[in-house]
C-alpha cells in the first residue's frame, strides 16, 4: 500500500475548506494546506482539525501547486482546490489503486455545482482532470489559472470512477466576479505570447456558447445550464478583450520617447500625459525631446529620465537611434525628427494624421483636430495614447498631480521675499504668442493693490523689460514694483515662481509654469478661437483665468483684442483679493511639499 499526501492551496476558504478536508481523510496518510495568509479562519478551521498549515505568498496558481507539492511528505499526491471535494464513488475508487498502486497517474471527472445545481452537460462536464499521481513524473504547469498537471512522456494514466464535487459558483454575482478575476489573469500571462483580435473575441466567445449550450446539452440543465453557457461564453469574451487592450498596450514597449519641439507652455501641458504613463507603467523609461531652452523645466519633471536636445539629434541621427527607443510619440509634429525616428529603427511612430509626412514616416496615424477641439490642450495629448487602447476622456481637474515638477529652492534673499505680504509676479508679455492685457492696465492694477498686503515683482525677458520701460516707464519706477526682467534664467526663474504666492500673465509659458507649481495663478485672455481659455487655460490646483464669454473674430488679423483690454483692473483685483482669502484659510503655502 502507498501513502498519499493530500495538499490544498487556500485564501478566505472558512466556507469551504472544512468538507474538502473531510472528504480527504478517508484516502490521506497526511493532509497539507498551503496558505496564502488568509483574513478569514481558514488557517485556525485547519489547525482546529490538525491539519499542518504552510503559510506562503501567492504568486501564481501553478507556482502555489507546485509549492505545496513540495511540502508533502509523500511521493503520491492528491491535489484538491478548497472548494473541491471527493464523492463516495471516487473516495471508494482511490482507496482500491491505493492498495496496488498500478499506474504512475490518475484521471477522474469534476463535477461542478451551479446555484446548487449540479450541472451534468455543457461545457463543465466531465471536465477530466489528473488529480493524483507520482510527483517525480509530473508537476503543474499549463496556464494561470486554467493549471493542469502535466505527466513525464510515455507515462500511462488510468481513469478512476466518480467525481471530484466542484461548488463552482453560488450566483451571477459570484460568477461575474471570478470572470473578471481569471479574465483579468489570462491576459496579465498571455500577454506578448499570444494574439486576439475583434474577430477571435466575436467568433470564440459565441462558438463556447454555441458548444457548451448546443452542441454539449447544456439547455438540458435548465436555468443553470444557460448561465453556464453563458459564463463560459463570457469569460472566452473577456479573456481575449483583455489580452486584446494588454497586447496594444504592451506595444509601447519600456523604452517610450516623447517629441514635444516647440514652447515652453506647450512642454508643461504635455507633462501630465508623462505622469499618467508612468503611473500606470512604473518600469517605463522615458525620453523627452525638446528645444534646449526648455531643458530646465524638463530635467526638473520627475516622470523624464532624459532629456534630448532637438538640434544634436538632427545634427547627428545617431543619437536617437543610440537611446533604442520602442516608441516614440510625436506630440508635435517635426518632419526632421519624424524621418530621423523611421531610419533609427524606432518600431512604433505615433503621429497625427493631419500631417502629409507623417504618412510617409510614421506607421501609428491618429485622426484628431486640435484647432477646432473643445478640449484643453493637456486633454488632446492623450488623444496620441490611442493605438495602445489608452485613448482616455480625463477632466483637467485629474491632470493636476501628473506635473511631477520638482523645482531647485534657490536662495532670493537679495530680492526680498516677505512672508508678511503676498508676493506677486506680474508677467505682462509673451513674445508675442498671445493677445496682452494693455500695459496702462498693468500700471492701474499696481497703483490699487495696497503696499501694505502685495509685494510685486515684474518678470520677463531683457528685451520685454526694454519694451516695458519704452511704453510704459512708470510702471517699473513704482516703488511697490521690482524689476527682474532679464535677471533670471529658467532655472532660477521657476524656483523663484515656486517661491512666491501668486503671479498674472497672459496665455504664455510663465503661466501654466506657476499653475503647474501649486501657486495662485491668474490667466487672462482672449476668447477667441484656438487662443480661448476653454483650449489654453491654466491647470492647476490654484489657478483661474479672466476673459469674456462671448464668440469674436474681430481681432483675428490685429496684435490688439478689444476683448482682453475690456477685462477690467477692479476683476483682476477682486480675484487676487480672493486669491489671499483663500491662502489665509490655508495657512502657509507649502509649494515644494509635493515634488
Amino acid at each position: 500500500m502507498v501513502k498519499i499526501s493530500a495538499v490544498i492551496i487556500t485564501y478566505n476558504e472558512e466556507r469551504n475548506i472544512k468538507r474538502c478536508i473531510n472528504s480527504l481523510i478517508a484516502v490521506a496518510d497526511e493532509i497539507v494546506v498551503i496558505d496564502s495568509f488568509s483574513k478569514d479562519r481558514t488557517k485556525e478551521i485547519c489547525i482546529e482539525k490538525g491539519i499542518r498549515v504552510v503559510e506562503h505568498p501567492f504568486k501564481s496558481h501553478i507556482d502555489q501547486k507546485n509549492f505545496a507539492v513540495t511540502q508533502a511528505t509523500h511521493d503520491i499526491v492528491l491535489s484538491l482546490d478548497a472548494d473541491e471535494y471527493l464523492s463516495e464513488e471516487l473516495t471508494e475508487s482511490i482507496l482500491e489503486v491505493k492498495e496496488a498502486w498500478p499506474f504512475e497517474a490518475y484521471r477522474m471527472n469534476r463535477l461542478s455545482n451551479y446555484g446548487g445545481k449540479w450541472i451534468r452537460h455543457g461545457n463543465w462536464y466531465p471536465d477530466q482532470k489528473i488529480r493524483l499521481w507520482n510527483r517525480r513524473i509530473g508537476l503543474w504547469g499549463g496556464e494561470n489559472p486554467h493549471d493542469m498537471v502535466i505527466i513525464k512522456g510515455g507515462i500511462k494514466i488510468m481513469h478512476l470512477k466518480g467525481d471530484i464535487l466542484h461548488r463552482a459558483y453560488t450566483d451571477s454575482s459570484e460568477t461575474i466576479s471570478k470572470i473578471q478575476n481569471y479574465s483579468e489573469i489570462f491576459a496579465r500571462e498571455s500577454v506578448g505570447r499570444k494574439t486576439s483580435s475583434v474577430g477571435k473575441i466575436i467568433i470564440r466567445s459565441a462558438f463556447a456558447f454555441l458548444k457548451s449550450y448546443i452542441i454539449k446539452r447544456g439547455f438540458l440543465d435548465g436555468f443553470e445550464g444557460l448561465m453556464v453557457a453563458m459564463a463560459v461564453s463570457n469569460h472566452v469574451f473577456y479573456k481575449y478583450a483583455k489580452l486584446y487592450e494588454a497586447n496594444h498596450r504592451a506595444l509601447m514597449g519600456k523604452r517610450l520617447v516623447i517629441s514635444r519641439t516647440d514652447n515652453l507652455g506647450d512642454v508643461i501641458l504635455t507633462l501630465p500625459m508623462l505622469g499618467y504613463l508612468k503611473s500606470i507603467t512604473p518600469d517605463l523609461k522615458i525620453f523627452f525631446i525638446g528645444k534646449k531652452y526648455t531643458q530646465p523645466i524638463i530635467d526638473r519633471c520627475v516622470f523624464v529620465d532624459q532629456f534630448l536636445d532637438k538640434d544634436e539629434l538632427i545634427n547627428d541621427a545617431r543619437k536617437l537611434a543610440a537611446v533604442s527607443a520602442d516608441t516614440i510619440i510625436f506630440v508635435y509634429p517635426d518632419r526632421q525628427l519624424a524621418k530621423i525616428a523611421r531610419f533609427a529603427g524606432i518600431r512604433h511612430r505615433v503621429a497625427t494624421a493631419h500631417r502629409w509626412y507623417n504618412w510617409m514616416y510614421c506607421n501609428h496615424l491618429v485622426g484628431f483636430t486640435r484647432v477646432k477641439s473643445n478640449l484643453h490642450e493637456s486633454q488632446l495629448n492623450f488623444k496620441l495614447l490611442k493605438p495602445f487602447k489608452l485613448n482616455i476622456d480625463i477632466d483637467t481637474t485629474e491632470l493636476i498631480p501628473y506635473y511631477g515638477l520638482q523645482p531647485i529652492k534657490n536662495n532670493f534673499s537679495q530680492i526680498h521675499l516677505d512672508n508678511d505680504r503676498f508676493n506677486l509676479i506680474l508677467h505682462p508679455k509673451s513674445k508675442g504668442s498671445a493677445r496682452e492685457w494693455p500695459l496702462s492696465s498693468y500700471y492701474e492694477l499696481v497703483k490699487s493693490l495696497p503696499a501694505s498686503s502685495y509685494r510685486i515683482f515684474i518678470t520677463g525677458l531683457q528685451a520685454e523689460g526694454d519694451l516695458i520701460r519704452k511704453e510704459k516707464p512708470e510702471l517699473f519706477d513704482h516703488p511697490n514694483v521690482t524689476d527682474l526682467t532679464g535677471k533670471l534664467n529658467l532655472e532660477e526663474l521657476t524656483s523663484f515662481i515656486g517661491q512666491v504666492d501668486g503671479l498674472l500673465a497672459c496665455s504664455t509659458g510663465v503661466l501654466h509654469l506657476a499653475a503647474s507649481l501649486g501657486v495662485y495663478t491668474l490667466g487672462l485672455y482672449s476668447p477667441m478661437r484656438p487662443i480661448h481659455p476653454g483650449r489654453w487655460m491654466p491647470v492647476g490646483r490654484k489657478a483661474t483665468y479672466l476673459a469674456l464669454k462671448k464668440d469674436c473674430n474681430l481681432c483675428r488679423k490685429s496684435t490688439t483684442c478689444a476683448c482682453i483690454e475690456s477685462i477690467s483692473v477692479e476683476e483682476v483685483r477682486d480675484q487676487f483679493s480672493e486669491f489671499i482669502e483663500r491662502k489665509i484659510k490655508m495657512g502657509p503655502d507649502l509649494v515644494y511639499l509635493n515634488r
